[in-house]
């Protein structure tokens, strides 16, 4: 018994310095991110496109020079897995550019790209590593799957969809949207590639329809549009600008 309390006190102990350690903090939409960000996938059979920006916060009192790693642990066979900084994205799992984090202060210029055509789950880890060794400081594991398949429940039959022409667009384009009955406000939304929104169109919930937008105002660069019922968002494509 007394090896057991020992056992016990000393996993405590393990865990209270493991926490000790941490350098950063990992935060998704204000949320911190304890361990693994899970996000909830639904495929239409169109590519399907989920942005992710997720902030990093040196938590220390020095500033920490770091790269990002993704750590495929297991991909989708449809699905692409992309890092996105500033305006750039990355396919490498580990892009050469060094960040400097200075202390508590959120370095807010990353987000996970993943595009999909099928239900089938994806798992990757995020690594924090130090820029020379490549050795990991810090990480978290994010989820992307169909969470209603998992649980039986029932797949709706209203589905939305979403899709703009042309693409890549010159001077306009046009969205064609469908959003289902049970969202009572719905948007159009497009965002560049650090999120920021560019344009909000509003539309009714539960409707059909088209909608033109203006790009003639928009530098030449890749952006997402997404359809957002009742502040959820529900579609995300990828739109190309190009004059």
């Amino acid at each position: 018994m007394k090896k057991i309390y020992f056992l016990i006190a000393v996993l405590i102990t393990l865990t209270i310095g493991v926490k000790a350690q941490q350098s950063f903090e990992f935060s998704y939409e204000g949320t911190v991110i304890e361990d693994t960000l899970k996000r909830h996938v639904v495929s239409t059979g169109a590519e399907e496109v989920v942005l992710d920006y997720i902030h990093f916060k040196n938590i220390t009192s020095e500033p920490i020079e770091v790269r990002v790693y993704r750590q495929d642990i297991m991909l989708n066979p449809t699905a692409s897995l992309f890092m996105c900084f500033n305006e750039g994205c990355a396919p490498d799992t580990i892009p050469g550019d060094t960040i400097t984090l200075m202390p508590n202060i959120e370095y807010t210029e990353f987000d996970l790209m993943y595009t999909y055509t099928s239900d089938a789950s994806s798992l990757a880890r995020i690594h924090l590593v130090d820029p020379t060794t490549l050795q990991s400081i810090q990480s978290f594991v994010v989820q992307y799957k169909n969470f209603n398949i998992s649980l039986g429940k029932p797949i709706n039959s209203n589905v939305t969809s979403l899709e703009a022409y042309p693409n890549p667009a010159k001077n306009s384009a046009t969205i064609n949207y469908s959003i289902p009955s049970n969202y009572r406000t719905g948007n159009l939304v497009v965002r560049n590639m650090i999120g920021s929104v560019v344009k909000t169109i509003s539309i009714n919930g539960g409707s059909t329809g088209k909608q033109s937008i203006s790009t003639y105002d928009l530098p030449n660069g890749v952006y997402f549009y997404s359809i957002v019922g009742d502040g959820t968002t529900l579609s995300t494509k990828k739109l190309v600008v190009k004059h």
